[in-house]
Formats: C-alpha cells, structure tokens, sequence
C-alpha cells in the first residue's frame, strides 16, 4: 500500500471541503520539496538536471516517458485533465506501472491537486483507487465521497460507481433503489455499456422492478452494441450467451440460439482475460463460468439440440 509523503497527505473529506474556486498553482500547492520533486523529474534526461536520485527505473524506458510526461502536465502545463487523460489512455500499462513507488507517488500527487481545483476526473479517478484498495488503503467512504463530487462534476462512470457503492452496501445498509436510480440515471445521459448490463441485471433479478427477462435481453443486447472494446463487450456478452442459450427463455421473447451463445462465451472469455490481466482477479469467477458455458453449449449441439 502507498504511503504518502507528509506534504500530499491528504484525506478526501479536506480535499473536498478545502477547494478553491480557483485553482492554485502547483508550486503553491505543494511543499518547497515536493514541488522540486516534480521539477527535477519533469526535467529528467536535461543537461542541467541531475534527476538519478529521482529515478530509480531508468531501465525502463516506458515507465520513465510516462512520469516524465505526467510531471510535465503539472508543472508546466498545470493541466490536471490531460494529466487524468494519459493515465487512462492505455489502462494496463498503467496498472503496471503501479508497482513503482515513484510512479504511484506521482500519480497521488497529480490526484489530489486535481480535486483540489474541483476536477471530477480526477476525483472518480482517485475515489476508483481508494474503492479498489489496491495502490491505497481501501477506503469506501473516501471512494464515496470523492464519487459524489465526481458526480456533480457531470462524470458519468462516477455516476455508475455511486450504483456499486449502493448496490453492495458499502458504506452501510444496500439500498437497491438508490443503486437502481444511479444506473438508471447513467442510462439516461449517455449510453453506457455498463449502466446498460446493470440495469438489466436489475431486470433479470427483480431487484427493485418487477422481474423481465425479455427487457434484461434487450438492455444486454443494447449494451452490446455500444460496448467499445473487448473487456466491455464481455459483460453484456456472457449475460446474452445464458439467456440464449435455454429454450425455455423462448416463451419470454428472447431467441433460442445456441452457436450465437458459444460465441458470445468466446467473446466474454477474450474480453475477461484481458480484464484479469489488468488485475481485476474478482473476474476470475466470471471467467470460469464463460469457460463452462462453452462446454455445455458445445454439448448441446453435438447432441443436436439445435439445427446448424
């Protein structure tokens, strides 16, 4: 877990309740040290830099473009947005790049001045980080917090990960309807893939709503469609494959088609070896239950369930 330096040591509740309406700059927010910190990393590889103290992964070059970037955003840029932007353009290799306590102090330091200057990015960003408890110690109260300002910021996915927050009652008692609302709120402003599945779990669950399979179908199939990646599509896709794949689901509407479910399993299983590669082990469950569906749909059709 990351333990923070005494100038960026910071709970949620002072960050929030201590923003200003604008933004100070990063020499004044940080310590006379920190702030030199980011300099000497920010100017890594100048001639008139001796940064070695600083950098303690030069064998990596990947991993030291990327600090060396990030510090740039702050410290000349002060651009707390591009600087939230590039940790999420390519989400693996910044899961690796955790492992560096350089990296990670880095991260934190560019987090929290980020919701200090109100940035909702940021803020469900690092409310992600406190509500995973991998980098920091988990904290849900943090990550709800943080959540919340992220939310009126107009962050859709932290409108989704208030749903978590409610749905599995992590600060206290589940509350399904303030989870349903949340989801159905997302759903509302855009389309979200995610908020789309979550919705239909409520559906096919009768959580809240009355039970609807054929209406759990078509919100799956709809977040499908405007799933972006494999790791999104698999959500929606393994949810699809076991509605379809029983014909008993037919007299509710929904289509019995077993080699569309074996696809979809496949698709769900590339997707969740990828999410698990990225450190989401709590999908391994998911994968196995991606990996049976295609053995029992498999054994379906060589038993000539269904006409090919």
């Amino acid at each position: 877990m990351l333990e923070m330096m005494n100038s960026t040591e910071c709970n949620s509740v002072s960050m929030l309740t201590n923003q200003k309406e604008t933004c100070p700059t990063v020499e004044d927010y940080f310590s006379a040290e920190d702030y030199e910190w980011l300099v000497n990393l920010a100017g890594y590889g100048s001639e008139d830099k001796n940064t070695d103290i600083y950098i303690p992964f030069v064998n990596d070059n990947t991993l030291a473009a990327m600090c060396i970037s990030l510090a740039n955003l702050l410290v000349y840029e002060q651009s707390v947005q591009k600087f939230e932007e590039l940790l999420e353009y390519d989400e693996a290799e910044t899961y690796r790049m955790f492992a560096d306590p350089t990296f990670t102090k880095l991260v934190m330091m560019g987090l929290q001045y980020g919701v200090t200057c109100g940035n909702g990015a940021c803020a469900n960003y690092l409310g992600a980080l406190y509500y995973m408890g991998e980098v920091v110690d988990q904290d849900y109260l943090k990550a709800k917090e943080l959540y919340e300002l992220a939310e009126k910021k107009g962050i859709v996915q932290a409108i989704i990960n208030l749903g978590y927050i409610y749905e599995y009652g992590r600060t206290g008692e589940r509350d399904l309807q303030k989870a349903f609302n949340q989801y159905a709120k997302a759903v509302a402003l855009t389309a979200s893939s995610e908020a789309l599945y979550k919705m239909g779990d409520m559906y096919s669950r009768a959580q809240v709503v009355e039970k609807d399979l054929f209406a759990a179908y078509i919100m799956y199939e709809k977040s499908l469609s405007v799933a972006k990646n494999l790791p999104q599509q698999a959500q929606p896709a393994i949810r699809i494959a076991k509605l379809i794949a029983s014909n008993e689901n037919v007299q509710y509407g929904i289509p019995y088609d077993l080699m569309r479910a074996l696809e979809l399993y496949q698709l769900a299983e590339r997707g969740l070896r990828i999410d698990i590669a990225q450190g989401q082990l709590y999908y391994t469950k998911r994968l196995k239950e991606a990996l049976e569906g295609q053995e029992y749909v498999r054994c379906l059709l060589d038993n000539n369930h269904q006409l090919l």
